[in-house]
């Protein structure tokens, strides 16, 4: 007696205005690649934002076993954050600017590659963490990142070197602010560059702002970067690109639960998206939150 054995189903859900690369043939690759006699599946693009969050949630209802976000770090959060303590796992075709979560855990940024690792399925249980309630997967913060972060949302061209064109303009006219954290309790004062808060450990493009931080340690990794001097500025982006930002003298690290901060802009990013925030912040982890296939 045979024994009829159900495949599983997966969404894959594309962003056709992540990055800069081409998603004509994606549909292609996953028709030719994608192990059918494992799953079946389906393909929508995404039509506004946030309607990843909508198509992930739906697929959380149909009881999917996971949803693939094809795009970048913002689309990867979208459908992400519609996960978070469910049974249906995140995938991942990388297809952003910075793509810095599927770097942190190690997925393949060769689309067919990253196909056959969805084709294993092998799930890893991952924190995700909150920021007044708005979750992230990756990295949030304040301070250069999170004003970068807006500018080039605003300059109309995606890709890293529109991403380092805009980061290189902006560095002088950026005014380091002051910051009052607590961290489980422990109180710290910094006038500081930027202040990220790290659950996996890069931002994107291999730029590694929290070199230490373990993806499901149950921990955030708060990052302060001290305002440091202009002819440090080629030193400081080997150290960001080489994992050896721990060791500069204008860089500190602390890892807690509970991350409360006080500051006086109102902006910040969360995986790379500009969002607008109040001046009171508190981020908070949620261990072992999301299955992701990596």
């Amino acid at each position: 007696m045979s024994v009829s054995l159900s495949k599983y189903k997966l969404l894959f859900i594309i962003n056709p205005n992540s990055g800069v690369q081409s998603k004509d043939k994606v549909i292609q690759l996953i028709e030719k690649h994608l192990d059918h006699s494992k799953f079946n599946y389906q393909v929508i693009y995404t039509e506004h934002p946030k309607h990843a969050v909508t198509l992930s949630k739906d697929g959380v209802l149909n009881k999917l076993d996971a949803v693939i976000a094809v795009g970048g770090d913002g689309s990867v959060n979208e459908v992400g954050q519609a996960l978070i303590h469910t049974n249906t796992a995140l995938g991942i075709l990388p297809f952003g600017s910075g793509n810095g979560l599927a770097r942190s855990l190690k997925i393949p940024m060769d689309t067919v590659e990253a196909i056959k690792c969805i084709n294993r399925f092998k799930r890893k249980r991952i924190d995700t963490a909150t920021i007044n309630g708005e979750p992230f997967l990756g990295t949030a913060g304040l301070g250069f990142d999170a004003h970068v972060g807006w500018k080039f949302s605003e300059f109309g061209q995606r890709g890293f070197f529109s991403y380092m064109k805009v980061t290189a303009n902006e560095f002088y006219k950026f005014i380091p602010d002051r910051y009052t954290i607590e961290v489980d309790g422990k109180n710290i004062e910094s006038h500081a560059f930027l202040v990220s808060f790290a659950n996996s450990s890069q931002y994107g493009n291999n730029a590694w702002i929290a070199p230490s931080a373990e993806i499901d340690n149950g921990l955030i990794s708060v990052c302060v970067l001290e305002q440091f001097p202009a002819l440090m500025v080629p030193d400081m982006i080997f150290k960001l690109f080489s994992k050896q930002l721990e060791k500069s003298k204008y860089y500190k690290t602390y890892k807690g639960k509970e991350i409360k901060i006080k500051h006086h802009r109102d902006i910040a990013h969360i995986d790379g998206e500009p969002i607008k925030v109040k001046e009171d912040l508190v981020i908070k982890v949620l261990p072992s939150s999301l299955d992701v296939i990596c």
